[in-house]
């Protein structure tokens, strides 16, 4: 009984095998109709028989190129239409089953199998040859706002170049595309917060000379996360985007803030003044003055803003605002002396004078900073405000109602 069971069982399963094998040769008879072959061969690719067999994957891997094929035409016929999601899911299509398709053979040559691959050789000609029409891809999915399919292509364009097919293939390798199409990778990554993939493309990307800090930045933003993030990484992309993209304000930006926080303004004023040395920009100038005025260095932060003032380019309304903060703030500290005196305390009179003095220097820069700047009214809402209070009630009453208080 157990003998004709088994026999059973061995007929049943040579008839599976069979019908697998009879889809595949169904799939070759459809390749003048390539979507109709790829649905065919589907069956095919999950079988444990034939999905084991690289030309299975070969032939699947055909079907798209010729349904890529057939749409790309379109692209080029007058009035043509071609169905531009068909034809980079068909040319993704192709990439995946053309590796398998790889994978399979090696496993087979590195058994014995098969003494040397049959079909490597063409599939790389393949992929090599529509490899630049993966971003064409992931720029349309990108545009669409279609950020999981844009980071496949680009990811498929920057990731192919690892693939042993291609380890003898230095121009791939040294393809200065690779790192801009993966800063473009990181960018649809991050639209998707998708961290693992910052990580991976952002490293690759951040190479690029011109694009690179596009990578570093979402780098940045991964690593600075609340929750998941690290400050270490952090601090090391954000020096690095400081090396790498000096002109880059995003960087110098946050790595200043990062010595402001943490006590070490020396620090930022060496970094910032070796910027300088390269290239006086009202930023860097604005950066360094921020500086000054942080170390209580009044006279000297005073003298860099008035450098962005006379050069009259960016951040002149910052640098009148920064100005007047150097002769506020510490008025302020005079004021909060005041608050713990008696009223009859000559020294009281003597703070009065002083906070009055300091208000009446702050006061035109101030105000220059609102006529500059009418909307931006934290640069000198606030701040007028309490000088007015203290020098003229009338000009006090006018600017709370303009401000709606």
């Amino acid at each position: 009984m157990r003998k004709v069971l088994f026999t059973v069982a061995l007929l049943l399963t040579a008839c599976f095998v069979s019908a697998q094998v009879s889809v595949v040769k169904e799939a070759k008879s459809l390749k003048s109709k390539p979507e109709e072959a790829a649905k065919a061969i589907e069956p095919a690719l999950t079988n444990p028989e034939t999905a084991n067999d690289p030309e299975t994957w070969k032939l699947a891997g055909d079907f798209q190129k010729a349904i890529y094929d057939e749409e790309n035409m379109k692209l080029y016929l007058p009035g043509g239409q071609a169905d531009t999601t068909k034809l980079y899911n068909s040319l993704a299509k192709m990439y995946d089953f053309y590796l398998k398709c790889d994978e399979i053979e090696q496993a087979k040559v590195q058994s014995g199998e098969l003494k040397k691959p049959k079909f490597r050789k063409k599939n790389a000609d393949a992929l090599k040859t529509l490899r630049l029409n993966l971003v064409n891809g992931g720029g349309d999915a990108y545009n669409k706002g279609d950020y999981a399919d844009a980071l496949k292509y680009f990811g498929l364009f920057v990731d192919v170049v690892n693939e042993p097919m291609f380890a003898d293939d230095d121009e791939l390798k040294t393809d200065t595309l690779n790192a801009l199409y993966a800063c473009y990778a990181t960018l649809a990554a991050n639209m998707l917060k998708d961290n693992q993939a910052v990580i991976k493309y952002g490293n690759i990307g951040k190479n690029h000379k011109e694009e690179g800090y596009r990578a570093l930045m979402c780098l940045a933003e991964t690593y600075g996360q609340k929750e998941g993030g690290d400050s270490a990484k952090w601090l090391e992309v954000i020096k690095e985007g400081t090396e790498l993209f000096p002109k880059q304000e995003y960087f110098v930006g946050n790595i200043m803030d990062y010595y402001i926080q943490k006590g070490m303004v020396d620090e930022g004023l060496v970094q910032i003044n070796k910027l300088l040395a390269t290239s006086e920009t009202p930023y860097y100038l604005y950066v360094k003055g921020i500086l000054l005025y942080e170390k209580k260095q009044y006279d000297d932060a005073i003298a860099t803003f008035n450098k962005i003032i006379s050069n009259n380019g960016d951040l002149v309304a910052e640098a009148y605002s920064k100005i007047g903060d150097c002769y506020f703030f510490p008025a302020q500290i005079i004021v909060e002396e005041n608050a713990k005196l008696a009223i009859d305390d000559p020294k009281y009179n003597e703070n009065e004078s002083k906070i009055k003095e300091l208000y009446e220097k702050a006061k035109p820069y101030y105000e220059k900073a609102k006529e500059l700047k009418p909307d931006n009214k934290a640069l000198w809402g606030n701040y007028l405000l309490n000088i007015y209070w203290k020098l003229n009630r009338a000009e006090y009453d006018s600017l709370e109602k303009e401000l709606g208080y």
